[in-house]
């Protein structure tokens, strides 16, 4: 385990990353990449402290030490239970918008390792790399980012039949050392700070055809020939009064392109085989316990959400009228949605015999997941609705008021039962949800970070496994 200057320090590594057209020759000195890489530090340094160490580590039986408790393995429902205490009290340090905390990839090792005979498939050195792998991880608190997603120039056209044919990630030579890829993954969030990423393809995304495109494994961000392209920064540094969210947490999304990248065979976990490939995330049952991380996110950002609504309606005067009310209520209830479906997929979880490991239910820990879309977006809606016209007349910055107009802003943006300075401060925090590139950058990415959301719908329905419970309760009734 390692503290958050650990961390930092373990970002000052060479690596090539790419801002606003220039190499960034330090990260963790970027202006516009520390506050994010000091956020995550602050996660590392939590475990260190008395009050949060017993929800943050334990003792691991696969490595003989101490590891973070989202390295851990669950065995009992109340092993789940603890993970979710120590992913609630992470997320709620940037109220769920670090998506990608290390938290989330961590929980996806884990899976991979408990799983480890599905890699045997291939071979008995693809398992034993998975195994060794989550060692190397959870003992070293490897802070992880992934890219599944590859550049499509046409969408409609399978990887191998693009016209430019090096420009998917794929593997070009065989070495007795490793395996030697080039092309591009996309939209890799937290790239640019991340330690190691680990590449993979959507479940399945690949057809006959795309062989050299069907890998797993596992690449430090230093690696000769890894260029990390950032998008246009979010980010509003030093103004945290004014921009509270942006500030801190924009996790920088990029593009990965490998160059003749080397990856050792003991961090290549799966390669040329297109069923294992499409295979792995549903059978190696990775989605189950994302979910179950991803749910607990979910419902850290929906209670912030519901809170700034109260406070502002509450400041507005409106908070007891009727329609006010009622879509308060309605908020209140959809968080009520999303915890209850944790809670019950903990309370309905399941041993796996396959690897004495316990698994939330998957239909009720997908509901997240599913409405998470619609759900977060609405939201979103609610508190431009709710706030309405006062979110444009908030000055520019806080710091107004200590200019020479602040005297007038003190009497005028007054609101009920607040100052003038609290108001407008409430409002700050409003906007960088709902106003800014940040703000609409979480949108979509609640949006598609876990597919596209009509698809996941019809996959619940494609994958209920109470569908005939409810099917055999029909037929009974009707005397079919």
């Amino acid at each position: 385990m390692r503290n958050g200057k650990t961390f930092i320090e373990s970002l000052r590594d060479g690596r090539e990353v790419w801002l606003n057209g220039e190499r960034v020759a330090d990260v963790t000195q970027h202006p516009h990449l520390r506050p994010s890489i000091e956020s995550t530090a602050r996660l590392y340094d939590l475990q260190f402290e008395a009050s949060h160490r017993d929800v943050l580590v334990t003792a691991s039986a696969e490595t003989g030490g101490e590891i973070g408790r989202t390295f851990q393995i669950p065995r009992t429902r109340e092993d789940l239970a603890a993970r979710r205490a120590a992913t609630k009290l992470w997320m709620e340090q940037s109220f769920g918008f670090m998506g990608r905390a290390p938290d989330f990839l961590n929980t996806a090792v884990m899976t991979m390792k408990t799983k480890s005979h599905f890699f045997a498939r291939q071979s008995k050195e693809r398992q034993d790399a998975v195994e060794a792998y989550y060692i190397h991880a959870a003992q070293n608190d490897i802070f992880l980012t992934h890219a599944l997603n590859d550049p499509l120039p046409n969408k409609l056209k399978a990887r191998h039949a693009q016209e430019d044919k090096g420009v998917i990630l794929q593997g070009v030579e065989e070495t007795s050392r490793g395996l030697i890829v080039s092309g591009a993954k996309v939209v890799a969030t937290a790239a640019a700070y991340a330690n190691e990423a680990i590449v993979y393809n959507m479940p399945n995304n690949l057809v006959a055809g795309d062989e050299h495109h069907a890998l797993c494994a596992c690449i430090p961000m230093d690696a000769p020939g890894l260029k990390v392209l950032c998008r246009a920064s979010f980010a509003h540094p030093g103004r945290e009064d004014d921009y509270p969210l942006s500030s801190r947490f924009d996790e920088m999304d990029s593009v990965l392109v490998f160059d003749r990248v080397m990856i050792p065979w003991e961090r290549v976990f799966l390669y040329k085989d297109v069923s294992l490939i499409n295979a792995m995330y549903a059978t190696c049952r990775m989605r189950d316990m994302t979910a179950h991380q991803t749910a607990v996110r979910l419902q850290v950002k929906l209670e912030l959400l519901y809170a700034l609504m109260v406070k502002i309606t509450r400041m507005l005067g409106t908070e007891d009228s009727p329609q006010v009310s009622q879509s308060l209520g309605e908020a209140a209830a959809y968080i009520e949605t999303i915890r209850g479906a944790i809670l019950a997929s903990e309370a309905e979880a399941q041993v796996d015999p396959d690897n004495a490991m316990i698994y939330p239910d998957y239909s009720t820990v997908l509901v997240p997941r599913i409405l998470g879309p619609r759900i977060y977006g609405e939201f979103v809606q609610k508190l431009r609705r709710l706030a309405g016209s006062a979110l444009m007349q908030a000055p520019a910055s806080l710091a107004d008021f200590d200019g020479g107009a602040g005297p007038s802003m003190s009497r005028y943006l007054t609101g009920t039962g607040v100052s003038a300075r609290e108001k407008i401060k409430l409002l700050r925090l409003a906007w960088d949800i709902c106003g800014t590139e940040f703000g609409s950058r979480h949108v979509l990415y609640e949006m598609f970070y876990a597919g596209d959301p009509d698809a996941l719908m019809g996959r619940m329905h494609k994958d209920y496994p109470r569908k005939d419970e409810h099917l055999q309760m029909f037929d009974r009734f009707v005397g079919a």
